[in-house]
Parts: C-alpha cells; structure tokens; sequence
C-alpha cells in the first residue's frame, strides 16, 4: 500500500492540486492529512471536497482550533487573529457550510492506526503537545522522551520544514508543508510511504504561483506575509 503523507495545506488549492496529481501519478492508495489543512488561504471547502474523494485520515492542526474559537470570539480576539494570520477566518465563515464547519470542529486532535502490520502515530505538533514545534535542528534532547513509542511511524507537521529522524522503533517524519513551504516558494513538500518495504520517501511538486500571489496581493497587499512566503528562496 502507498500511504500519501501530507501536511499544512494552509487553503493553498494552487498547490494542493498538482500534488493530487502527482499522487495519482505514483498510484497512491491512501491519505494520511496531519492538520492545518486551512489557514492563510482561501481555498479550503476545495481542500476538504477532494480529501473527501480518497481513501484518507485527517487530524485538526492549530488553524482549525483557531477557525472554532474564532467564530465565538470576542471582536478584540477576532481583531488579534485577522491581523496576524489575515482574513482568511472571516472568509471561512461565509464560505462553510454547517456541516464542514462541524466537520472541521470535530477533528481530533492525534489518531493512532495499525495498517498491513504498521503503527502510526498522527499527530500535528509534537506526540504529546499538539502545539509544540519540533524543527529539524531541534536539540536531540528534545527528541528524546519520543525515543521509545511504540510506533514504526510517529508523523507530524506544524514546523513547514521537512525532517526525518531515527527513533528506536521507527522514525519521526515532518513531510513540511504542502501550502507554505518556508524553504522555497512554488514547491509543496509532502511524501510517501510503502508499507511493502516500510519506506519513507520524500517528494516535491512544483507549481506556478504568479496567480496566488495576484489573488493574495489584492486581498492582503502586496507586503503580506501571505504574499512574500510564497516568493521565498532560501537555498
């Protein structure tokens, strides 16, 4: 079986669907998605729509924590998060429906599975602190109460930075981030894993951004966060 792994969509549907692509293209069997599939873009009922259409577990990330206290927010917390993460959240709200928006609240939060003899662990942050960041120059301290899981994959995302680091069982893989990468603008990372062989192999699709960076400049101003992580080389 080919697992997809992917992480941090962030709404980007102009990176998302080439990836889907190159998932069809390697003949992918299932999708593992380890949060913030929403945040910073606008694109996310396409996003949850075509996870819909694969064989696939999804997990909350921080973004759709943030989505479901914004909606009951005071103005001055809503003020905070718009100005700090743009207007993607007030978008939200007109463009979910009540049934995504219960979809979205009900995530959970990590999600242990056993498939053809293989545990994983799904989690967004860290194992135990679904709002911890583990980056790949992190101290190996601080991998170390992770050392001994039980687990032949332990996957998280959060950091937009792809990592794999040996456990005593298995690995630690960050796949980074399909919609923001924080490397380069205009490549989405994500991976895969073959259950036949237990191997991990880390992918990237490339993707024109140009439209994005239009659309995202007229709605954010060209200053944007949103707008100069997608123009970024960091190589």
């Amino acid at each position: 079986m080919k697992i997809a792994i992917v992480a941090d969509i962030h709404a980007n549907w102009d990176a998302f669907e080439p990836v889907i692509k190159h998932m069809k293209a390697l003949k992918v069997d299932l999708l593992f998605s380890l949060g913030d599939q929403i945040g910073y873009y606008y694109d996310a009922p396409q996003i949850f729509e075509e996870i819909s259409l694969w064989d696939h577990f999804m997990i909350s990330g921080n973004h759709e924590r943030i989505f479901t206290q914004f909606q009951e927010g005071t103005d001055d917390f809503r003020e905070t998060i718009t100005s700090k993460y743009g207007k993607c959240f007030m978008q939200y709200e007109g463009a979910f429906d009540p049934l995504l928006k219960q979809r979205v609240s009900g995530l959970d939060v990590s999600k242990e599975l056993e498939l053809d003899g293989l545990k994983f662990l799904l989690c967004h942050g860290a194992p135990d602190n679904e709002d911890m960041y583990i980056y790949p120059d992190a101290d190996l301290k601080v991998l170390e109460k992770y050392m001994d899981l039980d687990y032949d994959f332990v996957l998280a995302g959060h950091t937009h930075y792809p990592m794999v680091r040996n456990l005593n069982n298995g690995l630690f893989v960050n796949p980074g981030s399909v919609g923001q990468c924080r490397i380069q603008g205009g490549v989405a990372r994500w991976g895969i894993i073959d259950t036949k062989n237990k191997v991990y192999v880390p992918k990237e699709t490339h993707y024109d951004v140009s439209k994005l960076v239009e659309r995202m400049t007229q709605l954010e101003g060209e200053n944007s966060y949103h707008v100069k992580v997608l123009k970024r080389k960091r190589f």
